[in-house]
């Protein structure tokens, strides 16, 4: 009888050991699914939304200097970098050449969509009024 006891007592304790091998490499698994391919994933999921954001962005370009031009380089400037350009106001009290852009917004540099318009403030003399610079 004893030797039929000893005989369950070890199958017992080897299956308790097998138990808590099973257990632990579950645990492990688990472990290892919750830090490195969840976190895997996620960051997968984020880069395909910053890649989708990016390519849902219309073009930029940079505003180019048109202070100092005659309006129709400024144009011409303006349209060679995919920008439009809108005459905002006339200055007369200027002793600037006729149609000189002496202010601009937005301002050299700054970063716009594609089909941005570029508003200019041009200087015209106090003859000149009925000549107003044109824009097409």
């Amino acid at each position: 009888m004893r030797f039929i006891l000893g005989v369950l007592w070890g199958y017992y304790i080897r299956g308790r050991k097998r138990l808590l091998i099973i257990t632990l490499t579950v645990f492990t698994v688990l472990v290892l699914v919750f830090a490195v391919v969840l976190p895997a994933i996620a960051l997968f999921i984020l880069r395909l939304d910053v890649m989708r954001e990016r390519a849902s962005r219309p073009p930029q370009t940079s505003v180019p200097s048109l202070v100092g031009l005659n309006y129709e380089s400024a144009e011409t400037k303006v349209r060679d970098s995919n920008l439009n350009i809108r005459i905002l106001a006339h200055r007369y009290d200027v002793p600037d050449q006729p149609c000189t852009i002496i202010f601009q917004t937005p301002q050299t540099g700054e970063r716009v969509s594609y089909g941005t318009f570029v508003g200019v403030v041009v200087s015209n003399r106090e003859g000149d009024k009925a000549k107003q610079c044109s824009s097409h």
